[in-house]
């Protein structure tokens, strides 16, 4: 898949990390992590990690039945099945829960793509498995997406601002799907003739826009979005014959 990489990037307020490594085969694998804050070196415990992942969950099943605004620690430790002061010891407040669900969300659904993603020998096979992975997590995972959806829509910053936006950690989203598109081009498999970083935009804006449809309407189809998707952008990265007189421009990301 060309050469390989090892940058990680953060991904801002949402607390998690993007990024490319190195599989004992040298392939490059692509993967979403979650480096934890509140332990030396980031690192928990298995039984408070496990604990945190009980509390995120009950406040996920009230966030999606119930809303933002009755989801209280109270409720949330109820649905959970232990005390208030149990959340109080592991998650700072309210808004503190809430960020995690967030977090959670990218988590787990690293979590779930990153072995698929490993799997695969060529940039043709990892871009699909990317999208194809990306869909089905969403599926299954609707109401944990709903859940998100709230907490996106209610949670504020003490100056009264949202505290997420869409441009939240949107370089380091791309990154890691950015490398995959340009492994392919440095290996032949896919045109020179685009921007990477642009094309990787647009694959991520139809994925998040399929979310975000998904979280809206329960019956919608996500085996037909991902099934269209990857045939669409699979057929929009293929190799033409002004590849070798017009290499691709560079998007500068820096700005």
């Amino acid at each position: 898949m060309g050469n390989a990489r090892h940058a990680k990037a953060e991904y801002g307020p949402l607390g998690t990390t993007g990024g490319e490594t190195v599989d004992g085969s040298g392939r490059t694998c692509y993967f979403l992590t979650m480096r934890p804050e509140n332990e030396p070196g980031g690192q928990r415990s298995f039984i408070e990690e496990a604990r945190r992942r009980q509390i995120i969950a009950a406040a996920v099943e009230v966030l999606a039945d119930e809303g933002y605004g009755r989801a209280t620690l109270a409720r949330i430790a109820q649905q959970a099945g232990i005390s208030k002061g149990v959340i109080s010891y592991h998650f700072d407040g309210k808004d503190d829960l809430m960020r995690q669900v967030v977090i959670q969300l990218f988590v787990a659904g690293a979590e779930f793509m990153g072995p698929r993603l490993a799997e695969q020998h060529s940039a043709t096979d990892v871009l699909r498995t990317y999208i194809a992975s990306n869909l089905e997590y969403i599926k299954e995972q609707r109401r944990f997406l709903g859940a998100m959806v709230e907490v996106v829509l209610n949670l504020r910053n003490p100056d009264g601002t949202p505290a997420f936006s869409p441009s939240d950690g949107e370089k380091e989203m791309l990154a890691p799907l950015a490398g995959i598109l340009r492994d392919g081009q440095e290996s032949g498999e896919f045109s020179t003739d685009f921007d990477a970083t642009i094309m990787a935009r647009l694959i991520r804006d139809a994925i998040d826009g399929a979310a975000g449809r998904a979280a809206r309407d329960p019956d919608l189809d996500l085996d037909a979005h991902a099934e269209l998707m990857v045939r669409t952008f699979l057929a929009a990265v293929q190799p033409s014959p002004r590849d070798s007189a017009h290499p691709a421009p560079s998007e500068d990301t820096d700005d």
